[in-house]
């Protein structure tokens, strides 16, 4: 037998763990060149525009030049209809930007810059919000564009010695071909500049500004931040990182609520609305009896809190409404199919559709306590949606299951009123109607800026003497004399509604002299500061 017999027991084998590979930073056949070179570009494009230069057409321009390179980067796959119409969109509100800034303009740049990027980059999965919501994590992950960026300049297809003599035989024929070039440049200009005064001037000094700039350049901190920012702005929108394989879970269709039990479900969607049912149609008894019957403000009440109270209160109520009904039916068949559960959701509809034309009611008695405001004409517009949001709700209930195209219905919607706002001089048309309606709070009208100032000027030259036409003219002399001329304004700052209307402002006033120091002291300059002061609060509150 066998000296060996049993045979040792086998020693244990360490298991090895087997790494993932890292995904490579670039894809087959990509290049890295061309997405420094347009990097740079908008980098040296951002820093013309904007270092020590306020926003105005600059931001335009931007943003044009950043929608082209996304555009030249993709290539073939930019020539088709789903690029295309928002990237038109953009260019119509590009020009804007240089007509007048706006928040309703630069959400909708943003808006489009989502749709651009998805639509490029994204195109692995579905279309529409799986798309565009990979955009904005693409954006949360901007830094992450730099650990790219690292990885991708470390990736050589070639040895570090074959691409250091690809790169000097590239630069000496680069030289031989540009070398001829430059020195007939050389002599027929020493030719041109012995015999031309004039152009010997003008090259002497070009070549001194050039030197000067040169030796002066400007390497301030905050202007390499400029630098790192753009740069980073660049990176994410030419060359975002990969976006994922399968659409993430919020870009996917809003599931079905199944419940255990179909039967109890039911019966508590039918008490819920029924319940409230009820609550809505006090409430809207209440607003028939005392606002739609005698249009006025309960007496004793403080009615400008009344009527703020009351449209904050039923704007909060109509959308909770709809979040309601859409969970609602979003349960299985069985629960939403009856018909009683329908009619149920339909009455409650239509009393928040009462609901609603209440709100505009207060909001009408508002106006007429006191004046339009920018923020009165917005909240009519978000009104406006809602009861366009109940329209589409009614579709939702008729058909059950569907919150996801309800949703969408109404991010258009919005997306489309928003488009639309950006274009349309609200703060002129608020101060024309407060001033036509006879209800002209000069020292408000006077804080509304550059939009007001051409109906303020009409009201300044055709109200007779005293009140209110001489305090027009005190405040716009006063706001005139804090008021650049349009010539003094750097071309990338400016906003051709702003210029034109400063442009008139300062013509009216400058026969008219500055104030004085006992017209300084008047009581409509006093309220003009006084409202300032209180809206800068509000905005920082």
């Amino acid at each position: 037998m066998d000296a060996s017999f049993p045979p040792p027991f086998p020693a244990a084998v360490r298991a090895i763990p087997v790494l993932p590979v890292p995904r490579p930073a670039l894809a087959e056949g990509e290049r890295i060149v061309p997405t420094l070179i347009l990097a740079a570009g908008i980098v040296a494009l951002g820093d013309f525009l904007f270092w020590k230069h306020g926003l105005g057409l600059s931001l335009g321009i931007f943003a044009v030049a950043v929608a082209v390179a996304m555009l030249v980067r993709s290539g073939r796959a930019a020539l088709k209809i789903r690029v295309l119409i928002p990237f038109a969109m953009l260019l119509a509100s590009a020009v804007q930007t240089a007509v007048e800034m706006s928040f309703t303009n630069l959400a909708v740049i943003a808006a489009l810059f989502t749709v651009l990027m998805g639509e490029l980059y994204f195109t692995q999965l579905a279309a529409g919000w799986s798309r565009w919501s990979e955009s904005i994590v693409a954006w949360l992950a901007a830094p992450g564009r730099w650990v790219w960026l690292v990885r991708a300049l470390g990736e050589q297809p070639v040895s570090r010695a074959a691409s250091a003599a690809n790169l000097g035989q590239g630069l000496v024929r680069a030289i031989r071909i540009g070398l001829p070039a430059v020195l007939l440049l050389a002599l027929f200009g020493g030719v041109f500049a012995s015999g031309n005064r004039i152009f010997a001037d003008y090259a002497a000094r070009f070549f001194d500004r050039l030197s000067v700039q040169f030796l002066s350049f400007d390497f301030a901190f905050s202007r390499v931040f400029l630098w790192l920012l753009l740069a980073t702005i660049a990176l994410v929108f030419i060359r975002p990182r990969a976006g994922a394989l399968a659409t993430r879970q919020w870009a996917r269709p809003f599931p079905e609520w199944t419940r255990a039990d179909a039967s109890v479900a039911f019966w508590q969607s039918v008490m819920v609305l029924a319940a409230l049912n009820a609550l809505f149609f006090a409430v809207n008894t209440i607003d028939v009896v005392f606002l739609w019957m005698h249009t006025a403000v309960p007496e004793g009440t403080n009615g400008k809190q009344f009527l703020h109270e009351g449209v904050n209160s039923l704007i909060t109520a109509t959308v909770l409404a709809g979040i309601v009904l859409t969970l609602l039916f979003q349960q299985s068949e069985a629960v939403t199919r009856p018909t009683v559960l329908k009619a149920l959701a339909l009455a409650w509809i239509v009393q928040n559709l009462v609901l609603i034309a209440g709100v505009f009611l207060r909001l009408k008695l508002y106006v007429d306590t006191e004046e339009m405001t920018a923020k009165r004409v917005y909240v009519a517009c978000f009104l406006m949606l809602v009861t366009l949001g109940f329209g589409f709700l009614c579709v939702h209930v008729k058909n059950g299951r569907d919150a996801s195209r309800l949703v969408w219905r109404n991010a258009m919607t919005t997306f489309t009123l928003f488009f639309a706002l950006q274009f349309l001089d609200v703060i002129g048309w608020v101060c024309r109607y407060n001033v036509e309606s006879g209800r002209l709070n000069v020292s408000y009208q006077l804080t509304l800026g550059p939009d007001a100032w051409p109906v303020l000027l009409q009201a300044a030259k055709t109200l007779p003497s005293g009140k209110p036409g001489d305090d027009v003219r005190l405040g716009l002399r006063e706001v005139a004399a804090d008021e650049k001329a349009p010539a003094e304004i750097d071309w990338r700052e400016s906003q051709w509604r702003r210029n034109r209307n400063a442009a008139a402002l300062l013509a009216w006033a400058k026969p008219l002299g500055p104030l004085t120091e006992e017209e300084g002291k008047s009581q409509v300059i006093s309220d003009y500061y006084n409202t300032l002061r209180e809206l800068r609060s509000t905005w920082d509150d």
